[in-house]
């Protein structure tokens, strides 16, 4: 699998998990039968986004894809913002741009 691949699966497992997220804060809000739902849906997202990353890890060192999968915690700012209309304020958004700035520099040239 190539380099572009493996990060592609790390990103994509850092999507689904920020939606994880996102899903299981809507669970938490809920009283009846939508919790099971949300959690669900949010469980499902969780096994997914641990295939993906163990997919990756098989032509991805460890010291790559672990700095790359704390994007989520930059999704999980996007996902709460589309999905829960949340409004992060100039530092949270500043804090997210470190973070991808962090994770940009664990990619091998």
């Amino acid at each position: 699998m190539s380099l572009a691949t493996s990060i592609s699966l790390v990103l994509a497992g850092s999507a689904l998990e920020g939606f994880a997220q996102v899903f299981l804060k809507l669970a938490a809000s809920r009283k009846s039968w939508p919790y099971v739902f949300w959690t669900g849906m949010g469980s499902i997202l969780f096994v997914l986004e641990i295939g993906l990353y163990t997919r990756a890890l098989k032509s991805l060192d460890i010291s790559v894809a672990y700095p790359l999968s704390a994007l989520s915690y930059a999704a999980v700012v996007i996902a709460a913002r589309l999905v829960l209309g949340e409004k992060p304020d100039v530092r949270r958004w500043l804090g997210v741009a470190l973070i991808v700035a962090g994770a940009a520099l664990a990619i091998p040239e």
